[in-house]
């Protein structure tokens, strides 16, 4: 058996364990799940301690003796591991904290990185930023309030919450101790198990997403889910790696400071799916296996192997935990059996050759979903942050970009000697299997092969199961039969990686120095009035002696009083977590730069990485459920109806099963679907095209008995459907007319009928505003627009919006003037000016119980002089300042939000430059529409005006589009003629048009509502 086999086998033969240490990291927190230590710590008088809630029940919670399992004598751990267990599994619980040698070392590793980060503020010093019971806020991690606790309780908080808690966890560690005493070859009990408890409707998941971890500001943004999940996929992967050395790391060696992981990365190029793709379906039928291979990657990492745990995933990428090498030393490996001193580090020859073995495993599973491009594994250095990980991600994804980026077999490329076949024209390698009604040479090659066919019917078996939105294109499309295919993003990577926490304070130098005049019986060194400047000026006057018990270091970080030297400290809060330099590479002043940096910033720690992430998901999560509504939302109850049709007995005598079959009624689009096994037909078009709204489906039966109703299938043969009678489908009778493309914190693309685009892109932004107000400078949203008419090709939109995606993407950050900044009840508003024009940005400046907010509201200023008192400078020289401190004048660099949109009445409109507007004048193009809504005295008179406008303003462009020297303010003077004799507008109205009409808002609106939507004057506000 080669080495990665023998490895990929001892992590199956000691499963068990590691899922149980993998338990028990998600439950060694649970007391903070109690309401009590809200309460402790709001300040109510309520003693409460969160390691001792195991007494807190009575009887006591037994937790011991659910997993005594763990200690039998006949495990296969126990005769290498045993003496590194605690005395008691309570220990788990009561000193993760601590720092103690063996197993329980580890967690404590573990939970140091994953919570520790958050909470090494010195208690002492920082008691000023706790929230009391009245003001118990969980706000997101961009510091938007999301709950009050304690007066507004979750499930888990109220009466009843922690015994049901309590007991759902019991029952969790039986079903554990039943899988663990006799374990299964088979990974899918486990999986099962797992799923129940921390998938993404987990129960236990649910129930800490819902309640803090830290109740201080302004950490009150991880959630106790985020700090337990990564902390027990850190513990998992530290003992697998214990396992794999044969007798464990050096157990006795500080743990906790020497421990370190890997990212595991797996990929595959998911874009080249997207791009092959000659329907919808083909895409989202290859999606939906990508889904289930991504699935199953999961299980067999998380599972079926247990080493790690998903710490990132988007469409194309997942990032799991995986064991490291020690901080203090490389040590040889060996393998289980094989003589070894106690001292073992998985190596980075033997972590490669573990993946080497674990890339042939998903190798397999990709060969099995029959798969055109190999799949890649990759694994990083060892770290103690998950800051690498993004860098990671990015040269995934670069080498993904190559279809067949190594060695890649693909079955059934050889054609059979039985009848013409032709290459498949979706996925391009394999030869395809016409069926023998493929009368015509063109329906042979338009024929797919047998696995994309398949793809196809398993989008097709998932709809008619109930799973889902629609899949049909002709039920979103409106009334004009137009669809948009809306992209929107957000800026999540340089979160991800620490770049964008960079603005984020832990506290405020300025407030730390308020709250703490006294230090250790002596009066705070730290000059109030430029508190920066003078931290800066002690660090430097330190670097010389290593003092454990300064009393300004010591107090501002907590692990600086376990360190003995600044190389280890400093490359304990710098290095592991900030893209910064080694100690030996920098002089003094730089040193001095990075830690007066990261004592005071919040730090991207493994649980904030995790939240950031998940907020991103949640954030397009929410927005799909808010388009359905939308997209629903309709005055015909049609819209969102469909019809089963039994045919007469009279009709065909052969129609195709679950084939698509075209036709038109009343005028309007008619589409069916076929299905034998109901020897029916499934209407799949937007009924409320051909019902009015207080007809029945009896309609249909009446219409096709007087005149016969004609459909098409593939082969384009013409054939009557005369309907016997109508009734409601099962599982599928009424729909939302959205189709979800892809969702992934990276991106959320949808396709929504055209005629709801306005709404949902009006919603998204609002959401935007509302949730990321306090970073909306460097979380920026940017949405595409790709409109389009039904039968437009797919490969055209998709190219369409890749393109919009491009440009939106391309442009990088801009700095902006301020002109004016006002504060006023906790709000601070922001007028400024940028190359397109002026914005007017509204920032909460208040937390929830009335504090001033200095925490988030920061933005980089162009100068880099410090000049308010909580002003910062980052060690590359740039300035931060707090949002209420600016003034005019002032520059600030701005990641912009934007927005681009095309329509293409023709294919070829894809390859045209795209304009990529500010988001803000998407909301100024609706207020100058609404101001002509008013204005305009009849659709005559405003397309007559509008065509005189275009007219002249083509006659005066250069084959570019420039204005020609010189003419631009002609042509302005001329709309303002135009509008006020055309549509009688007089005064700020007339000079609010002709100002949109300079900027190109006016062209746009009159452009998305006459020509797009097909907009009257009567139907403004839709």
């Amino acid at each position: 058996m080669s080495h990665g086999a023998q490895m990929l086998q001892t992590l199956r033969d000691h499963r068990p364990l590691l899922l149980a240490c993998e338990a028990i990291g998600w439950l060694h927190m649970t007391g903070k799940a109690h309401p009590d230590f809200l309460r402790h710590h709001g300040g109510t008088g309520t003693q409460y301690d969160d390691r001792d809630w195991l007494n807190s029940v009575s009887p006591p919670f037994p937790w011991d003796a659910k997993l005594s399992w763990l200690l039998n004598e006949d495990t296969p751990w126990h005769a290498r591991l045993s003496s590194h267990w605690p005395a008691t599994l309570t220990e788990f619980i009561r000193k993760h904290r601590g720092r103690d040698p063996g197993i329980l070392g580890l967690l404590q590793a573990a939970h140091g990185m994953a919570s520790g980060i958050e909470k090494n503020l010195p208690g002492a010093t920082s008691k000023y930023l706790s929230q009391d019971a009245t003001h118990m806020w969980l706000v997101s991690p961009f510091g938007h309030p999301i709950r009050n606790l304690l007066a507004d309780p979750p499930p888990l908080l109220q009466p009843d919450g922690w015994r049901e808690l309590l007991e759902r966890i019991e029952k969790l560690l039986d079903e554990l101790a039943g899988l663990g005493s006799s374990p299964p070859l088979d990974p899918e009990p486990w999986w099962e198990w797992r799923e129940h408890a921390i998938g993404r409707e987990g129960w236990l998941r649910q129930a800490f997403l819902s309640t803090l971890a830290e109740t201080r500001l302004p950490n009150n943004d991880v959630t106790l889910w985020d700090q337990s999940y990564v902390a027990a996929a850190l513990f998992k992967s530290a003992v697998a790696g214990a396992v794999l050395t044969g007798q464990g790391f050096e157990w006795a060696n500080n743990l906790k400071q020497q421990t370190r992981w890997r990212v595991l990365t797996v990929g595959l190029g998911t874009r080249h799916y997207e791009a092959r793709a000659v329907k919808i379906g083909d895409w989202v039928g290859a999606q939906r296996v990508i889904e289930d291979f991504f699935e199953q990657v999961r299980k067999l990492i998380e599972v079926d192997l247990a080493l790690g745990s998903l710490v990132y995933r988007d469409d194309e990428t997942l990032a799991f935990t995986f064991p490291g090498e020690r901080d203090d030393e490389t040590l040889a490996f060996t393998f289980p059996g094989e003589r070894d001193d106690g001292k073992g580090s998985f190596a980075g020859d033997q972590a490669e050759c573990l993946c080497a073995a674990i890339q042939q495993q998903i190798d397999k599973l990709a060969q099995s979903a029959e798969l055109e491009t190999p799949p890649l594994c990759q694994l990083s250095t060892s770290t103690r942050s998950f800051v690498p990980m993004v860098a990671e991600l990015r040269k995934v994804r670069d080498q993904l970009t190559v279809p067949i980026a190594r060695g890649w077999t693909i079955p059934n490329q050889t054609p059979s000697s039985a009848g013409t076949r032709h290459v498949c024209p979706v996925c391009l390698v394999r030869f395809n299997e016409p069926p023998a009604s493929a009368n015509t040479e063109n329906a042979r090659k338009s024929h797919p092969c047998r696995v994309c066919r398949e793809r196809r019917r398993g989008r097709l078996d998932a709809w008619l199961a109930g799973e889902g939105d629609t899949i049909w294109i002709s039920e979103v499309a409106d009334a004009n039969d137009r669809v948009a295919l809306l992209s929107l993003s957000l800026n999540l990577e340089p979160w991800l990686e620490g770049e964008h926490v960079d603005s984020l304070r832990a506290q405020s130098i300025a407030q730390w120095r308020r709250f703490n005049p006294v230090l250790k019986n002596s009066s705070n060194p730290i000059d109030a009035g430029a508190p920066f400047e003078s931290l800066r000026r002690y660090v430097q006057g330190k670097l010389s002696v290593y003092d454990r018990n300064d009393p300004v270091l010591s107090s501002l970080q907590e692990g600086y009083q376990h360190e003995n030297n600044w190389p280890s400290f400093f490359s304990k809060i710098v290095e592991d977590r900030a893209d910064a330099p080694e100690w030996d590479r920098l002089d003094d002043e730089k040193r001095v730069g990075w830690l007066a940096h990261q004592l005071f910033r919040k730090l991207p720690s493994p649980g904030r990485v995790h939240r950031f992430w998940r907020t991103c998901e949640a954030f397009f999560d929410e927005l799909l459920e808010r388009f359905r509504e939308i997209a629903a939302d309709h005055a015909n109850r049609w819209r969102t109806r469909r019809l089963l049709l039994q045919p007469s007995s009279g009709g065909p005598g052969s129609w195709e099963n679950r084939e698509t079959y075209l036709g038109r009624w009343r005028g309007a689009p008619f589409e069916v679907v076929y299905l034998a096994e109901r020897q029916a037909f499934i209407t799949i078009s937007n009924l409320a095209r051909c019902f009015e709204a207080h007809e029945d489906g009896d309609a249909l039966v009446q219409a096709s008995q007087e005149e016969t109703i004609y459909v098409k299938g593939d082969d384009q043969q013409e054939l009557p459907l005369q309907v016997k009678s109508v009734s409601t489908p099962d599982k599928v009778g009424t729909y939302a007319p959205v189709i979800p493309l892809e969702r992934s914190p990276r991106r959320f693309r949808v396709l929504v009928p055209l005629d709801r685009a306005t709404a949902c892109i009006e919603t998204a932004i609002a959401k935007w505003q509302e949730e990321f107000a306090r970073v909306w400078d460097r979380m920026p949203l940017r949405i595409g627009v790709v409109a389009f008419p039904r039968l437009t090709p797919f490969q055209a939109v998709i190219e369409a919006v890749r393109n919009v995606e491009a440009a939106l993407d391309r442009q990088g950050s801009e700095t902006w003037r301020v002109l004016a900044c006002r504060t006023r009840e906790g709000v601070t508003s922001l007028s400024l000016e940028h190359e397109r024009g002026q914005e007017l940005v509204v920032v909460p400046t208040r937390v929830p119980d009335g504090r001033e907010d200095v925490f988030y509201p920061y933005v980089r200023v162009e100068d880099g002089e410090l000049r308010a008192p909580r002003d910062f400078k980052h060690p590359q020289g740039y300035v931060y300042r707090h949002m209420a401190d600016l003034r005019p004048g002032d520059g600030i660099f701005v990641h912009p939000s934007r927005i681009a949109a095309v329509f293409l009445d023709t294919t070829a409109r894809r390859f045209e430059p795209h304009d990529v507007r500010p988001l803000g004048e998407f909301e100024r193009m609706r207020a100058t529409w609404e101001l002509l809504v008013r204005h305009a005295p009849s659709m005559t008179a405003l397309q007559g005006a509008w065509s005189e406008i275009e007219e002249r303003s083509r006659a005066w462009r250069d084959p570019d589009g420039r204005w020609l020297p010189g003419v631009k303010k002609e042509w302005l003077d001329l709309v303002r003629a135009i509008l006020g004799d055309r549509l009688n507008v007089r005064g700020a109205a007339l000079e609010s048009l002709v100002e949109a009409a300079g900027r190109g808002t006016l062209e746009w609106a009159l452009e998305w509502h006459l020509t797009w939507l097909k907009t009257g004057l009567e139907g403004a506000g839709t």
